[in-house]
């Protein structure tokens, strides 16, 4: 195998480690992909300023604090990652299932890289 084939074997295994390691995952929309705790300005402009953030965390269904604590944590101008990290680790399983649903049901795909 070579080097750089390797290499992106053991990227690729890395990135699906860190990704589902946590409460953190990847969203990716209109060519473009980022975790949640992304302080990006496409993160921004895909899932805030569109609205898209307000209708996902109302299609989760998820607790109305939760659903508040998650639309601020990811659309906070002055985000705080760990603070967002926190609030998703802190989800059960399932919460975490109807989020990502959510997500899913907006158009997002979920822990999916581009290819381009």
């Amino acid at each position: 195998m070579h080097s750089w084939l390797k290499f992106g074997v053991v990227a690729v295994a890395a990135f699906g480690i860190i990704g589902c390691s946590s409460g953190n995952f990847l969203v990716y929309k209109d060519s473009k992909h980022f975790y949640v705790t992304s302080t990006g300005p496409e993160l921004r402009r895909i899932l805030c300023d569109s609205g898209d953030m307000a209708k996902i965390a109302k299609d989760s269904q998820l607790p109305d604090a939760l659903q508040k604590d998650l639309k601020d944590g990811i659309c906070n101008s002055n985000k705080v990652k760990e603070r967002l990290l926190a609030t998703l680790e802190g989800m059960t399983k399932e919460q975490r299932t109807a989020l990502k649903t959510a997500f899913q049901q907006n158009g997002y795909d979920i822990n999916v890289v581009a290819n381009c």
